[in-house]
């Protein structure tokens, strides 16, 4: 307290002693840091650090962040370019907002631009003006975004073949496509990653639907024939334009579907939410609907209502497991049972008890209940479900995995070790299983074994996230309006 009182003092005066001593030793003080402290202090307090802003002062001697770039294309609703389009583009907390016009085909550019959010309009004579939420530009980033603009004659035409009208089906409109950013992402990284599978996984789900043959079901084929070309060709705004034409002068179960894993993949949850839950409405005895509007809740953060929508497509459809894998994953990622999911799940376990999930998904239900309760029993019949599972697939990393935590909360060190090797020996690849094995080899004391377990953990770590920072990198992500509230969402 006394060598502080002295520096502060010494400071206020404008003197700095580069040696002091004290009982403990002689501590030696760098003086053109302490010099630079008052400065420096001075500057982070005028720089403001408020969110949303890029005003920050850096020190002199900090190097200036590199400029971003924001380039795309305008189009209209069949995807033809806008020429001569006006795009407006507005940094928050400025008033200086830049604009550029698109060239003939289509395409508009901005260079130089400072780190932070930017609001963008676009307009265009005969088009509806189109403002999108703020999108984020990080320093030295180059991020594509697309847009397009309604043209203000177009109107919806009803159809009297049963066709769907817009305002019963979509109350969206997807205005752009941007590329893949965690803004408007829900929950932690692992809830992330595990809606990135659920929107996989749900979107290749095969078709339930009974063939038929007319008019309106040969048309809604061709759009989603087309749609499938495009999406394949890196056309999503065309091909979600095409699967929604299929669903208008068909909705059929394939069609709906079809529209909704669309929307579901490339981020656009509320959309999908509406579209799956419109596609059940009319379509009941879907189970597929019902997981597909379970992936989109999910993806949307709203888990709750994600496994009962799950646990309804297991129940419609006893026998089919990607619902029960579905909300096998989700229980992966909760941190508690999810509602319904302990009765999904011991159905799944009763009804196929010669597949290894299902023994391990029953048995992850139970041994997170019972590790809140302490319960002996349930704890007890998790690790029976878990060995049942191992001994059905010997190289499931991931039942060890848990066996080895499971082990570790009673106290059954050595058990856990057993563990926690046979996991890594299952799945040399497991991240996790390393990380677990090295807190188990620093619990017993073996550092160097820990150091190289933890080394292992590392690397894998990287290598799966270069490897998820490249899909993402060619995932395009819509962005979306919704047209209930008014108000602009970029998912």
């Amino acid at each position: 307290m006394l060598l502080v009182i002295a520096l502060s003092a010494q400071l206020r005066k404008g003197f700095l002693t580069c040696a002091v001593s004290c009982v403990a030793g002689l501590v030696l003080v760098n003086c053109a840091f302490l010099e630079s402290l008052p400065a420096k202090a001075a500057g982070f307090r005028s720089a403001g650090l408020q969110p949303g802003t890029s005003s920050f002062q850096a020190p002199a001697t900090q190097t200036p962040s590199p400029p971003a770039t924001l380039e795309g294309k305008v189009c209209n609703a069949a995807g033809d370019p806008l020429a001569d389009a006006l795009v407006r583009l507005e940094k928050e907390s400025s008033s200086n907002p830049v604009s550029a016009r698109s060239d003939a085909q289509g395409r508009y550019v901005f260079s130089g631009l400072a780190a932070g959010s930017y609001r963008i309009t676009l307009e265009q004579s005969d088009f509806r003006p189109l403002v999108l939420s703020p999108v984020l530009l990080k320093p030295g980033e180059k991020k594509h975004l697309d847009a397009v603009l309604e043209k203000l004659s177009d109107a919806i035409n009803l159809s009297s073949s049963g066709s769907m009208e817009l305002s019963d089906t979509a109350g969206f409109t997807i205005a752009g496509v941007t590329d893949w950013s965690n803004v408007g992402l829900h929950g932690s990284d692992v809830n992330v990653r595990t809606s990135d599978s659920l929107a996989k996984e749900a979107a290749s789900l095969t078709s339930s639907a009974s063939d038929k043959s007319s008019a309106a079901s040969r048309a809604g084929d061709a759009h989603r024939v087309l749609a499938d070309a495009k999406e394949a060709n890196g056309d999503p705004i065309g091909a979600v334009n095409e699967y929604e034409a299929a669903a208008k002068v068909d909705p059929s179960e394939q069609n709906y579907f079809a529209w909704g894993a669309e929307l579901l993949v490339h981020r656009a949850g509320q959309p999908a939410v509406q579209v799956f839950s419109n596609g059940a409405k009319a379509h009941p005895d879907s189970s597929r609907m019902l997981a597909g509007l379970g992936a989109a809740y999910y993806s949307n953060g709203q888990y709750a209502q994600a496994a009962a929508q799950i646990c309804r497509a297991s129940e419609l459809d006893p026998v089919a497991p990607a619902p029960y894998l579905f909300l096998g994953q989700m229980e992966k990622a909760a941190a508690d049972p999810l509602p319904c999911s302990e009765s999904a799940l011991a159905r799944f376990a009763a009804d196929q008890p010669t597949n290894s999930r299902a023994n391990f998904f029953y048995g992850l239900v139970l041994w997170k209940k019972a590790r809140k309760t302490q319960d002996s029993a349930g704890l007890a019949r998790a690790e029976q479900l878990f060995q049942k599972a191992a001994q059905l697939d010997p190289h499931f990393a991931e039942v060890y995995l848990q066996l080895g935590m499971l082990y570790n909360a009673r106290g059954e060190k050595d058990a856990a070790m057993d563990a926690f090797q046979k996991a890594v020996a299952a799945d040399a690849n497991s991240s996790g299983a390393h990380y677990q094995l090295s807190l188990a080899y620093r619990r017993s004391a073996n550092v160097a074994k820990a150091d190289q377990e933890m080394k292992m953990y590392d690397e894998l770590r990287r290598t799966e996230d270069a490897k998820r920072d490249e899909e993402r990198r060619d995932l395009r992500q819509f962005v979306t309006i919704l047209k209930k509230d008014s108000s602009s969402s970029h998912e």
